[in-house]
């Protein structure tokens, strides 16, 4: 088997797809004739490939010849040069699963079952995406991925190998503590714009995560596991272990004062000085 680059492959099937050979089943673009197998065996012979072997149909393809058969999700990052195929019901009228790939028949492959591979094209162009296949009457191409169902590579073909992007550094997360000369609750708002009417307070002196943001006025911000936005100018980084922090005696105060002060201060405590 002489095998050729992706390049090759696909310049062979775009010299057949310029031909614009009359769709006709068992031709592979050498006479004017052409199939959706045969464009692919075609394209392989156009490209220096030899010893192309079980590429009769798309059902013998699928089972014998492709490799890395997967199913197509629009995530997948396709390669110049990988093969798309469609699929039918077993028992579509227009096209069914030849019997002998049905469970009982000589050529029955457990790992595929009685799916229906029923056409084939090829991957000529990555961005934009372009499908380049042989229809009736004539080839065309595609700019989606739409109705294709499985993906998979052609033995005679050496594809380049798809570089995945280096990991992204995890960000080291950053605290602060909530501050404000109003002494009062601060606001961490759903959305960053003072005009979101969804927002929580959160009390003075409350340590919270914040991922920076390159917004000049607010940051993200992590709080009693709600996310939101609260204003830059509120939050002052930990330092040495955290900001100095103080205790205030406030004397004379009247039980609901007491307890409304405490409410708004994490660890906050009062105590009892005696009747006024």
């Amino acid at each position: 088997m002489k095998r050729i680059s992706a390049e090759k492959y696909v310049e062979g099937v775009k010299s057949i797809y310029v031909e614009k050979p009359t769709y006709a089943e068992g031709h592979d673009g050498s006479d004017g004739k052409c199939d959706c197998i045969g464009m692919c065996r075609g394209g392989l012979k156009r490209g220096g490939a030899t010893n192309i072997t079980n590429m009769r149909g798309t059902n013998q393809a699928a089972r014998k010849t492709i490799r890395n058969l997967e199913k197509l999700e629009s995530s997948v990052p396709l390669c110049v040069g990988d093969v798309v195929l469609k699929v039918r019901d077993k028992d579509d009228k227009s096209m069914p699963l030849p019997d002998k790939y049905r469970k009982g028949g000589s050529e029955y492959d457990p790992t595929w079952g009685e799916i229906n591979f029923t056409h084939i094209g090829t991957v000529t162009r990555k961005y934009p995406l372009e499908i380049t296949h042989m229809t009736s009457p004539t080839a065309k191409k595609d700019e989606s991925i739409k109705n294709w169902s499985y993906y998979g590579e052609l033995p005679w073909v050496e594809y380049e190998e798809v570089q995945e992007p280096p990991p992204e550094p995890e960000k080291e997360l950053r605290t602060a503590i909530v501050t404000a000369n109003s002494g009062k609750t601060v606001k961490m708002r759903a959305k960053p714009t003072t005009s979101c009417g969804l927002y929580w307070d959160v009390p003075i002196g409350s340590k919270v995560i914040v991922d920076d943001s390159a917004d000049p006025v607010w940051d993200r911000i992590t709080w009693n596991d709600r996310e939101g936005y609260m204003k830059k100018e509120f939050l002052k980084d930990e330092e040495d272990g955290g900001l100095i922090l103080y205790t205030v005696t406030i004397p004379g105060l009247p039980r609901y004062k007491a307890d409304a002060l405490v409410a708004n201060y994490e660890g906050a405590s009062m105590r009892e000085e005696g009747r006024a």
